[in-house]
């Protein structure tokens, strides 16, 4: 390897190791210094690269997976007060979380809870619908009955390993996805991978009820069999083991976010288990985005963590 692709591969490393820390520790302070310390980078440099791999500015990256997060909470945790979920996300006080949840949603967070997510769901799902890449065919109509016991009957809680991937970021849930899947398999094979042998994973960072579909961000991934080094636009990082409540799905394009819809929406509530604050990820037996078909199957995996309420329970 390159000295220039030895640089690459460390710089990628410890921005992946840096985002791990964000998503993992949402409700800590998460300091420009703290972080840049940890990677072993000055704050400049450490500013400097990070937003040169992600797209944004540390800052900017922190308060936005804290609000997607507090947005997600409020909804798919109604046993958390607000100022419970805003201590959870990394507000010091009620006044901030309330005055930073406002400036970005455009409500309260107590008005979020009661329509004001409900109203943006239905915005952007009326948007989504009438696009003309979605054909709109709900996943869970034709081969999943919506209703919480069936869903419960289909959901089960594994405990997975770690798992090293090579990785592509993209922002935009669309057929565009594609040309990111070629890209990484043809990294793949000119790396000396057997992509055939492998496991195609994709990374959901975004909640598609919240954030419109353009701006959805979506890593594609692909399993590792050894330590491989980054470059041409592909990262290396790892997926984070643990707890995870895992349903497997079939369908085409679109289907996915109304089967995500069911699992957060109702499951999770239900359940005796609470969502992590690490993305969830769906693992490919088919991948839509590549096949003649254009229909997939998959197991989808959300991590997740007993809830402390359910353990008092025995």
């Amino acid at each position: 390897m390159s000295p220039r692709q030895n640089i690459a591969y460390e710089h990628q490393s410890r921005i992946n190791e840096a985002l791990y820390r964000i998503h993992a520790n949402l409700s800590e302070s998460l300091t420009v210094a703290e972080l840049a310390r940890s990677a072993c980078y000055s704050p400049y440099h450490f500013q400097r690269i990070f937003k040169q791999i992600t797209g944004e500015s540390v800052h900017d990256y922190i308060r936005r997976c804290r609000l997607e997060w507090a947005a997600n909470l409020l909804i798919y945790n109604p046993k958390m007060t607000i100022v419970e979920i805003g201590a959870e996300c990394g507000f010091h006080s009620n006044a901030a979380f309330n005055h930073a949840f406002k400036s970005w949603f455009n409500c309260s967070p107590t008005q979020w809870r009661r329509e004001g997510y409900e109203n943006r769901s239905r915005t952007l799902k009326a948007v989504w619908s009438a696009s003309a890449q979605n054909p709109h065919r709900r996943y869970y109509r034709d081969t999943l009955d919506s209703h919480v016991q069936t869903i419960q009957r289909q959901v089960e809680i594994k405990r997975l390993p770690a798992q090293p991937v090579a990785c592509i970021r993209h922002v935009g849930y669309d057929q565009s996805i594609s040309e990111v899947w070629e890209r990484l398999l043809d990294w793949g094979s000119a790396h000396g991978i057997d992509v055939h042998t492998q496991q195609m994973i994709a990374l959901h960072h975004s909640n598609p009820d919240l954030i419109p579909i353009e701006q959805c961000r979506y890593v594609a991934c692909l399993s590792l069999p050894e330590r491989v080094y980054p470059g041409d636009g592909v990262g290396v990082m790892e997926i984070p083991g643990g707890l995870h409540a895992c349903c497997r799905a079939e369908g085409g394009f679109g289907d996915l976010l109304y089967l995500m819809r069911d699992l957060y929406m109702y499951w999770l509530p239900a359940s005796d288990y609470r969502a992590r604050s690490i993305p969830p990820h769906a693992v490919y037996s088919e991948n839509h985005f590549i096949n003649q078909s254009g229909l997939f199957k998959l197991e989808f995996r959300i991590p997740v963590a007993r809830d402390a309420v359910s353990v008092h329970r025995f």
